[in-house]
Order: C-alpha cells, then sequence, then structure tokens
C-alpha cells in the first residue's frame, strides 16, 4: 500500500510470528535486510519504503482496527515498533475495507468513519475514508505534494495524541532544554511528544540552510554524525537510553530531528516556488539517519503541535500566530496540519491533530519469506 509519502507491506496481524524475536527476524527477512538494496526482499531502500503495518479487527469496542506500524533498518538488522507512521496511517482503513477486515453494506458510498487503534502509541484515530458500492474508492482530485498524480482524500484525527511515546508532551521537562552533544557545541531544542518524539531546532544552529535538498545534505557524512550526536543526546535525555552510543545502536527511528527555518520564498521540487504567504514555517527532517525526501507525517504533526503553543522554538520562529492549519514546507512542497489545543489549569493540552492524505493499494499477492 502507498500511504501519503511512503509505502509499506500491509499483513494480518494474525499472519506474524507471536513471539517478538521471531517476528522481528520474519520482518526483516521479508523486507530483504540487512542490505542497502534490499535486493532480496520487498523493501525500498529508503526508511519511508521500508515498512511493515500490521492489522486486525479491534478488540475494543470503541475501535474498529487494531494496527501496528514497524519501521524495518535497510543496512542494519534493527526493527523498531516504538512509534507511530502518519503516511501509513491513511492506508490502513482502506486496507481493512479492500481486505474484508471491515464489512460495509453493498450500497455504502459517500465516506466512512472507521476508528483505529495504534498498538505502537496506545492512541485512537478515526479516518474519514471514501468509499463507492461498499468498498474503498481511491480515485479523486486530491493533489498531495511528494506523490504524482491525484487521488481521494483520506482525513485522519489523531485523538489526544501528547506523550504517545514517553507519556509527556514535553518529556525533556519543558518547553525547551539544551543539549551538549559529544560531537560539540551547545543546542537550545524543543523537544515534544505529539504522535512522536521529536527534537526541534534552528536550522541555522548547525550551520544548514533550511531550505537545501535533503540528497545534497545526505552526502555529508560529518552533517550526518553531527546531527546523529544531537539526536543521540536526546534519546539519552528522555531516558531511551543510558549513553550516545547505545541510542545510536539500540534507538534509530526516535526522537527524531526537525530542522526549521523562518518562512521565506525559495524553491522547492519541480522548481516549484513557495511564497511567503504559502507557508509558516521550513523544515527538513531526518528519519533513520537520513534527511527525508518530504516530510514524515508524525514529525509534521509534533511540529505543527509544538508550533501552537508559546514559548516553544517553531512557536518563536512564526512571524505570526496562526487562527489556520500550521503549514509547513519540505523538500517536495508543502503540508497542513490542524491543530486544536486548550489550557487546562494553565497547562497546555493538545486535542487532536489532524491531516489529509491519499492511499492507494498497489499489489496483492503473497510473499515468499524463506524459513531461515
Amino acid at each position: 500500500m502507498r500511504g501519503g509519502t511512503s509505502k509499506g507491506v500491509f499483513v494480518r496481524a494474525d499472519d506474524l510470528p507471536g513471539d517478538a524475536d521471531a517476528r522481528d527476524r520474519f520482518l526483516l527477512a521479508l523486507m530483504g535486510s540487512p542490505d542497502p538494496m534490499q535486493i532480496d526482499g520487498l523493501g525500498g531502500t529508503m526508511s519511508s519504503t521500508s515498512k511493515v503495518v500490521a492489522v486486525r479487527r479491534s478488540e475494543r469496542t470503541d475501535c474498529d482496527l487494531d494496527y501496528m506500524f514497524f519501521q524495518v533498518g535497510i543496512d542494519r538488522p534493527v526493527v523498531d515498533a516504538k512509534g507511530n507512521c502518519g503516511n501509513l496511517t491513511a492506508a490502513v482503513a482502506p486496507y481493512a475495507i479492500d481486505d474484508g477486515l471491515i464489512e460495509l453494506a453493498d450500497a455504502a458510498s459517500g465516506t466512512v468513519d472507521v476508528r483505529l487503534y495504534n498498538l505502537n502509541t496506545g492512541r485512537r484515530i478515526t479516518a474519514r475514508v471514501p468509499v463507492a458500492d461498499g468498498e474503498f474508492a481511491w480515485d479523486g482530485d486530491y493533489r498531495l505534494d511528494g506523490v504524482p498524480g491525484s487521488a481521494a482524500p483520506i482525513t485522519t484525527d489523531y485523538l489526544d495524541p501528547a506523550g504517545a511515546v514517553t507519556g509527556q508532551l514535553f518529556p525533556a521537562g519543558g518547553v525547551r532544554t539544551t543539549l551538549e552533544p559529544t560531537s560539540g557545541g551547545t543546542f537550545e531544542v524543543t523537544i515534544a511528544d505529539v504522535t512522536a518524539p521529536v527534537v526541534m531546532l534552528s536550522a541555522a544552529d548547525l550551520g544548514i540552510d533550511p531550505t537545501a535538498n535533503p540528497a545534497e545534505l545526505n552526502l555529508d557524512n560529518t552533517l550526518e554524525a553531527r546531527i546523529e550526536s544531537v539526536r543521540a543526546a536526546a534519546a539519552v535525555a528522555l531516558g531511551f537510553c543510558t549513553t550516545e552510543a547505545e541510542a545510536l545502536e539500540r534507538s534509530p527511528a526516535l526522537p527524531r530531528i526537525a530542522l526549521l527555518g523562518a518562512r521565506r520564498q525559495h524553491q522547492v521540487a519541480g522548481r516549484r516556488v513557495i511564497g511567503t504567504e504559502d507557508h509558516d514555517l521550513i523544515v527538513r527532517s531526518t528519519s533513520m539517519q537520513r534527511f527525508h525526501h518530504a516530510i514524515p507525517l508524525t514529525t509534521a504533526m509534533c511540529v505543527a503541535a509544538a508550533a501552537s503553543l508559546p514559548g516553544t522554538i517553531p512557536f518563536d520562529m512564526l512571524s505570526a500566530p496562526t487562527q489556520g492549519p500550521i503549514r509547513l514546507a519540505h523538500p517536495k512542497g508543502v503540508t497542513e496540519v490542524a491543530v486544536r489545543t486548550r489550557s487546562d489549569d494553565g497547562a497546555a493540552v493538545v486535542e487532536s491533530v489532524g491531516v489529509t492524505r491519499t492511499a492507494r493499494r498497489l499489489l496483492s499477492g503473497v510473499a515468499l519469506v524463506p524459513d531461515r
């Protein structure tokens, strides 16, 4: 399935081995990892295409489907299930409808609300899915930056998304914290956990142009090492690991990094020009040690939520507070995130974050996974 700007292998949860170690070995073999080309499996050689989603009918009374997301390492034998994938979440309900995990009336047309429960984070999501004659209707006119062509829009609302992984909106103890990674330097960052933990800092602090091409940034091994050191220092601050070295080995997916810049006119993919009136912030983000070709959706939702809360680095980078969706410019275009917040006895509460994606089934079949 393609979901948003990601692509992954979808399976029925009951078809995976029950033991976690056996399951992870199975997923590595399924995707062809570890191997930079993933030549002996179904992986697509980059973080946004080396993903697996396992789906089942929900065991909860308030949800229709349970699903679990796995980020599968490419050149390392790592399977990370700490967080969710926002892009592939948009494909969960379409997969389930097509696979008979949700039964719709034969005449059902229009949109249906499907209630999802993400097992990685323990959070509920409502997916508004287009259907026609009881089947998922993927075709439409909605265009998503980073995906060729058009398709029907799928809206996902993440309910009570703060603390999805760490249990806290600001797990480092405040809206800002200071990191001193072993690579050198001192960095003021905002670490927020909304759908996933993300470390946000000014791109200028690392000497990076926030409008830079991610493919060019990925050629700079020294820069990669510095950013990974910052990310690992944040993982230690969050209690994921006790040392940076351990974080680099055991927590390659989370937290993520988002390098931010104030809005300005600039060029993105396809020589398209993004005007200052078209976006609120510029973001360059990482996923599995590489700069992302667009933006991971969980990163986008976390940055947008933080940008809605006074005192954070993204909030202070806004030219003015916005009342509408937060618009994040990334290498392929712009992603809009609707954020609902409230104050509860003076404490900030994120009620929901919402995004619109598209999805399409690319292939149905049988994957042949070696017994070994």
